[in-house]
C-alpha cells in the first residue's frame, strides 16, 4: 500500500520508503518539551524529508529541527539527491489532510553528509540539511535539544516518532505520525550482544514485532530524569528491519559523538 501525504492546498505527495544553538555553538541546559495537546500530540522537532523531483513529493525519512535553518537526519536515507530534489516539512502529524494543523514547507540550501560514514555498518550515518530560509516557532513548530551528557536512561523514557511501516510483513503505513518506544542498552552489553565494538554508535532493546522501515534519519529521543516533562535527542534512526523473533539490539548513531562535527558545519554555511 502506498501513504499518500496531503501537500498544502490539496497538492498531494506519496510515500515511498540537546541542542539548541546559539550562532556559534551548543546551548547546554536548555531542554524540549511536548505541548500539551494530548489529542493531537505534534512532537514539534519531527520532520518530514521529502523528494520533490518530477512533482511527486515522495516521503524519504525524517529529521530533526536543531536550529530554525538546520534539520538533523541520516546520510543513507538522501542516495543521491541533490539539494534542489529536496523539500523539508516541519508540523505535519496527519498526512491524510491538511485540516489538522498548519505546516510548513521550506528549500534546501546545502546537504552536509558525514565524510567518514560506512554504509556497511552505519557508522557516522549523519547528514545536515541547511535550509534556504528559517522556521517560524510555535507551538507544532520547534527546535529538539542535543543530550550533551554520558548517562544511564530509565526503562521507557527513550523514543522516536516517523510515518514509517509499524509491523513486520505489512504493507500498510500510518498516516498519523506515530511512536515507537525504545530502551537504550549500555555500551559493554551491547557491544557483546551485537559482538563487535561500538564507534559513534548507540544500541537499544530490539523492537520485538516492529519493522519501522522509512522512519532512517528519525530523532531518538529520551526523558530528562531531573526534568520529566523535557526532551533531548540523543540517537539517529538507521537501518530498523528485523526478523521476526530477532533479539539483536538495534543500532542508532550517537548524537553526542556528533556534536563537535554538527556544530562546524551547522555554523559554517550560512544563507
Amino acid at each position: 500500500m502506498t501513504l499518500y501525504f496531503a501537500f498544502l492546498a490539496t497538492l498531494i505527495i506519496s510515500f515511498v520508503h540537546c541542542q539548541n544553538f546559539n550562532s556559534n555553538q551548543v546551548q547546554r541546559g536548555s531542554y524540549g518539551s511536548i505541548p500539551s495537546d494530548n489529542r493531537m500530540q505534534t512532537f514539534p522537532w519531527v520532520i518530514a524529508v521529502l523528494d520533490q523531483r518530477d512533482w511527486i513529493f515522495r516521503y524519504i525519512g525524517a529529521g530533526s529541527l536543531i536550529k530554525t535553518n538546520v534539520v538533523l537526519t541520516a546520510a543513507h536515507i538522501l542516495n543521491d539527491t541533490t539539494e534542489d530534489d529536496l523539500l523539508v516539512r516541519a508540523g505535519e502529524w496527519d498526512t491524510s489532510t491538511t485540516k489538522d494543523r498548519q505546516h510548513v514547507d521550506l528549500e534546501v540550501l546545502t546537504i552536509v553528509s558525514h565524510e567518514q560514514f560506512n554504509r556497511f555498518n552505519a557508522e557516522n550515518n549523519v547528514a545536515l540539511l541547511i535550509l534556504k530560509s528559517e522556521f517560524e516557532l510555535s507551538t507544532n513548530i520547534a527546535i529538539i535539544p542535543l543530550y550533551l551528557v554520558e548517562t544511564e536512561f530509565k526503562r521507557g523514557s527513550c523514543f522516536f516518532n516517523g510515518w514509517g511501516k509499524v509491523y513486520l510483513n505489512s504493507t500498510d503505513y500510518p498516516t498519523i505520525l506515530k511512536t515507537v518506544h525504545v530502551d537504550p542498552l549500555n555500551t559493554d552489553v551491547c557491544s557483546r550482544r551485537l559482538r563487535r565494538k561500538l564507534s559513534n554508535q548507540i544500541c537499544a532493546e530490539s523492537l520485538g514485532e516492529k519493522d519501522c522501515s522509512g522512519d532512517g534519519g528519525a530523532p531518538v529521543v529520551c526523558r530528562i530524569s531531573q526534568y520529566p516533562t523535557k526532551y533531548a535527542q540523543v540517537g539517529i534512526v538507521n537501518w530498523l528491519t528485523q526478523k521476526r523473533g530477532d533479539n539483536t539490539p538495534t543500532v542508532y548513531t550517537k548524537v553526542r559523538s556528533m556534536i563537535p562535527w554538527i556544530n562546524y558545519h551547522a555554523t559554517r554555511i550560512r544563507n
